[in-house]
């Protein structure tokens, strides 16, 4: 009797053993062996959220026994007034008590305007930067006179020009803070420095550096500061340098790296500074050349179907991302198209009445129709790939991983479908472009107020308790040694998608300026 007591222990044990070694010894390998131990296990209480007139009311939340609470509710757009006890809302809720039960905290929200909220995020952008490493860039600390920070900073010179008026010290501060961060990177004599080593800081061979310097006339004109003259003449000197592609109407090399490639986002980069050094120093041929650019691009990059513009265009037709009849690249990328438009509604305020003038307005016209057509029913913005809609689209893991994209990081092994998305840096350019252009008489009015649904759109699908989602951090073509940026839909997908990186939000507030103008 005693042996079979025993015999019964035995197997008992002998089962709690592999049980607890995850089932005959397995646990090793097993994917929920490291799981959180099971609601079951412990004791959790419920907080109900209840709102008067505001935005959560029913919400409710887990609290474990006995915790405290880690940080009061927060919501996009509110600030919360106070939290009550009691449904009269005459007992304030103490958020220091442990949970020991079921709990329910009545809540009083206020509506935050559009103003407010929009003035907190740039003071966070502001606040957030230290000295000259800036908080929105979010590909990589560059060392170096660059368009990134020129597009943010762009932002904060139209933000000085519309506040002067109606906050004086407001915009004495925008100013200030401008003018400290571009001393960062120019000397004495005018010319670009690394911050950090005070080695020469520009990049030659690129119209990406031509970009912010834009921003060194209106540096000028606050300053007087014959540094930012210097600077200014610095990079037309650079610019002159840029080989130009072979068989165009002039055009400019995207990069030396790029020779005789046309990148639909590089006019942004380089034709604004252009059209406004031909106005300041009255170079009236210049006028002509922008023009004559433009028209080559629009002869060789637009498809006359969809009514789009390709993200690039290579004269040889033998880089690997080509057509070999066209040269244009596979796909409709919607911030190249973006930076085409805002490049042409900023140049044309540098333009005098003519010829040329008319003819890049009826270039802008007809893509604005164009890209209109691909605009979401819904939310009112516009997809990374404009003319997929909701798409899924198969990557491969290598892609993925090849060009660190840390959210797939599970399918570098594999493939993963993954969806077109509603994208807020390209959205914002468009938006900015129908406000901007409207209200200067290049586009019908009537856009003025496709332009304000549009940026009503990213503000309430993508600007989430002040920060900036939805932004395709970076996308280019090639080179040769880079295959995987082969211009296909399987890339732009694939490229990391971030937050408040300045090429969203540097177009955000430019669109969110024209709405209240």
């Amino acid at each position: 009797m005693k042996s079979v007591i025993n015999m019964k222990r035995f197997w008992f044990m002998a089962i709690l053993i592999m049980m607890g070694f995850g089932l005959y010894g397995c646990t090793k390998n097993d994917p929920d062996s490291n799981k959180e131990t099971p609601d079951t296990e412990k004791q959790y209480f419920i907080v109900t959220y209840v709102d008067y007139n505001g935005p959560q009311t029913g919400t409710t939340v887990k609290q474990v026994e006995g915790g405290k609470f880690l940080s009061k509710p927060t919501v996009s757009g509110y600030v919360l007034e106070g939290a009550y006890s009691d449904a009269e809302y005459t007992i304030p809720f103490d958020w220091s008590l442990s949970i020991q039960k079921d709990t329910t905290i009545y809540l009083k929200w206020n509506l935050i305007s559009k103003t407010e909220v929009m003035d907190a995020y740039l003071d966070h952008l502001i606040t957030s930067t230290t000295g000259y490493i800036p908080y929105w860039n979010k590909e990589s600390f560059k060392g170096r006179w660059n368009y990134i920070d020129g597009v943010f900073l762009n932002s904060i010179v139209n933000l000085y020009y519309d506040t002067l008026s109606t906050n004086p010290t407001k915009a004495e501060s925008y100013k200030t803070f401008f003018i400290n961060y571009i001393d960062y990177y120019i000397d004495e004599d005018g010319k670009f420095i690394n911050p950090q080593t005070k080695e020469p800081g520009y990049a030659s061979g690129e119209l990406d550096s031509i970009c912010e310097s834009k921003i060194l006339f209106d540096a000028y004109d606050f300053t007087q500061d014959v540094r930012y003259l210097k600077a200014i003449d610095n990079t037309y000197k650079e610019l002159m340098k840029q080989s130009r592609v072979m068989n165009s109407n002039q055009n400019f090399s995207h990069k030396e790296t790029y020779k005789n490639q046309i990148w639909l986002d590089g006019m942004y980069m380089y034709a604004p500074f252009y059209a406004r050094y031909a106005k300041t120093n009255s170079v009236n041929a210049i006028f002509e050349e922008i023009c004559g650019q433009y028209q080559f691009i629009r002869e060789n990059m637009f498809d006359e179907t969809k009514k789009l513009y390709y993200h690039g265009y290579d004269s040889t037709k033998t880089i690997f991302w080509a057509d070999k009849e066209k040269g244009v690249s596979s796909s409709f990328w919607l911030r190249s198209i973006g930076w085409y438009l805002v490049s042409l509604v900023d140049i044309l305020e540098y333009f005098p009445e003519g010829e040329e003038k008319d003819s890049l307005t009826t270039l802008l016209q007809e893509a604005v129709e164009g890209i209109m057509q691909y605009q979401d029913k819904e939310t009112k913005m516009f997809y990374q790939i404009v003319d997929l809609g909701k798409t899924e689209i198969e990557v491969s893991g290598s892609m993925l991983e090849a060009l660190k994209n840390k959210k797939y990081e599970a399918y570098y092994d594999s493939k993963v479908k993954i969806a077109n998305y509603l994208e807020s840096s390209g959205s914002s350019m468009i938006s900015y472009v129908l406000l901007k252009g409207s209200r200067l008489g290049y586009l019908d009015s009537s856009y003025s107020d496709s332009g304000k649904e549009i940026f009503e759109g990213i503000y309430n699908h993508s600007f989430k308790n002040n920060v900036l989602n939805d932004i395709c951090i970076t996308a280019g073509l090639g080179p040769a040694t880079n295959p995987y940026r082969d211009g296909s839909h399987e890339y732009y997908l694939a490229e990391p998608v971030g937050s408040d990186d300045a090429k969203g939000v540097g177009p955000f507030l430019m669109a969110y300026l024209e709405t209240i103008k």
